[in-house]
């Protein structure tokens, strides 16, 4: 009984592990801001094999090198619901498709210049016993 107890939590584990994530498109690592200024932030999700639920999506910035922490200043918190869209990739050649959603975020007019990372963390559901999952990914942004 303990065995299948044991793989039964090592299939879920490893379904959360590689179901899926999520990576920043825009803007690109290294993109000059300005403080107080709007930028888009375009949060990519990857294909899955798993069933996925998403929970929640925070865009958050600090200090570089603060992952997985999102950081002192939050940007955005809230329901991640990204939708199909056609990449243009010809068939057999990539995935046709990705799930993305964009976010109009505004950068601080009191943020200081320098370096600074732009984090997202990812919070979801994942395979058919919806084991929670989370992530953060993040780039870097010249604030001027």
């Amino acid at each position: 009984m303990k065995f299948l107890a044991s793989l039964a939590l090592s299939a879920a584990l490893a379904t959360t592990a590689f179901a899926q994530s999520i990576s920043i498109q825009a803007p690109a690592d290294g993109t000059t801001v300005q403080a107080g200024s709007s930028i888009t932030v375009e949060v990519i999700q990857h294909s899955s094999l798993s069933d996925l639920v998403q929970v929640a999506l925070a865009i958050g910035m600090g200090v570089p090198n603060l992952a997985p922490a999102i950081g002192d200043t939050i940007l955005y918190n809230g329901p991640f619901n990204p939708q199909i869209q056609n990449t243009g990739i010809p068939t057999g050649q990539g995935p046709p498709t990705a799930s993305l959603q964009n976010f109009t975020v505004t950068i601080p007019a009191s943020t200081p210049a320098g370096l600074m990372s732009l984090n997202v963390a990812h919070f979801d559901l994942v395979g058919a016993i919806k084991g929670p999952s989370t992530e953060t990914v993040n780039i870097t942004l010249n604030v001027v």
